[in-house]
């Protein structure tokens, strides 16, 4: 094994310099959202079966799918990187020890390890990137804008990826409620590199935010040619454009990109499950008979309903189970209560604090006990941040609240919610029709 540079020019330990440059290529395809970049990946293990850095990348892909089948398979991953490591750079070695804490379900003690290794390779754009992840999950904005931006002073236009970071940089900013400057660096980022999805969606949930639907769409549509050569996360962005279309009460035009687009019936990603989930139940809320497409959904999801990586994905399978009957979601509610899990388990605490309320919540909502909705989800309302996801993301909670107190007959309480979201989305078309009729 030598030494190489990586195009960051960090130290990078490898068989030769086809391996170096076969794992910069699986990066840019991980940051790119490129569909091979499994196969990227692949490449590198043909050219070093035994980099370090390869095992850690392959446990990190692994564990960014949260899929609980996986897990195995990351942890020996990352035992195999923590074993190689060994003969490896003090930054690898690093490495190693975030994929073996993250398999272990410690993914805030990877993070913390990622944001170690930032401070000395502020260039190292991989642990950038699952920093973000991470921090997107813990749900702290402020945590997820800091990121970012503590290290941007290593970097410049010149510097491969730049534009890459450029667009977590417009998230971070967007999450904490600084629109201006999101949507300054997400038009930085696509200036720099088209074909990135997350600065597309960065720029998309800054228009969201402000009640901006037009300005949105418009340009949702303008970059359609590069976002949709993107892997799977270029249905996420199908899913914002039904968004805005659904603040505009296009409901014809959501379900059929909802059919098109959202549903995508041959996807078992977590994502995927998550944005068809939610769309359904806007609909449902808005007023939209769905049909049977909940079915599909719960049959995915009976099968993953002990695997708590987070409890932002647990939520969503338990309103598609809850929304076809499935009394495997009232089993799902019961092993959460009394779920252990490991010491470290960054997910436990969270899924005790609000994941078990807000599923009875869902259950509650499906059974017609409107002000048992009420009930379980006004105390954890303001605490629901901690489960991650974004502002636009967790939105939904927010809707089955408002739509539970309607109708529990709850006049003074739908009334106050609505003000409340009235406020922040003055032109968004059901709130204002809702508003209207409750105010009558």
């Amino acid at each position: 094994m030598a030494i190489f540079k990586d195009e960051r020019d960090l130290t990078l330990t490898a068989a030769g310099a086809d391996a170096a440059a076969a794992f910069d290529h699986a990066i840019e395809g991980y940051l790119s959202m490129a569909p091979d970049a499994g196969d990227r990946l692949k490449s590198v293990f043909a050219a070093d079966g035994d980099m370090a850095m390869a095992h850690c990348l392959k446990a990190y892909f692994m564990m960014l799918m949260a899929m609980g089948g996986l897990v195995p398979k990351a942890q020996a991953a990352a035992a195999k990187a923590q074993e190689l490591a060994v003969d490896a750079t003090p930054r690898e070695r690093m490495h190693a020890e975030a994929a073996g804490l993250w398999t272990a379900r410690d993914m805030e003690g990877a993070a913390m390890v990622w944001e170690d290794i930032l401070l000395d390779h502020p260039r190292d754009i991989l642990a950038a990137r699952l920093a973000h992840f991470a921090n997107f999950y813990s749900g702290d904005a402020r945590r997820l804008r800091d990121s970012v931006n503590r290290i941007m002073p290593a970097w410049d236009a010149d510097v491969p990826g730049f534009s890459y970071l450029k667009g977590m940089q417009a998230f971070g900013f967007e999450e904490a409620g600084d629109y201006a400057r999101a949507q300054a660096a997400a038009e930085t980022a696509i200036g720099l590199e088209p074909n990135d999805p997350w600065a597309t969606h960065a720029y998309a949930h800054v228009m969201e935010m402000q009640d901006r639907q037009a300005d949105g769409l418009a340009w949702i549509d303008r970059l359609r040619p590069h976002w949709t050569k993107a892997n799977n996360f270029q249905n996420h962005i199908w899913w914002h454009e039904a968004l805005m279309m659904l603040d505009q009460g296009r409901m014809g035009d959501v379900m059929a990109q909802y059919d098109a687009h959202v549903a995508a019936p041959e996807s078992e990603e977590y994502l995927d499950l998550c944005n068809a989930a939610s769309l359904l139940q806007r609909l449902e809320i808005m007023g939209i008979d769905v049909g049977d497409r909940w079915r599909p959904i719960a049959d995915k999801v009976r099968g993953r309903t002990e695997e708590h990586l987070l409890t932002f994905v647990d939520l969503h399978y338990a309103l598609a189970l809850a929304a076809v009957g499935d009394e495997k979601v009232h089993e799902m509610r019961e092993f959460m209560a009394a779920y252990e899990g490991p010491e470290d388990d960054s997910n436990l605490p969270i899924m005790k604090a609000l994941g078990v309320p807000l599923v009875d919540a869902l259950i509650a909502y499906r059974d017609g006990r409107y002000d048992d909705v009420a009930a379980s989800m006004i105390p954890v309302r303001y605490e629901i941040w901690q489960m991650g996801g974004s502002h636009a993301q967790r939105d939904l909670f927010d809707l089955i609240l408002i739509d539970a107190a309607r109708k529990a007959g709850n006049g003074n309480l739908t009334r106050a919610l609505l003000a409340e979201r009235r406020a922040a989305m003055p032109h968004d078309h059901w709130t204002e029709k809702t508003f209207a009729e409750a105010a009558a």
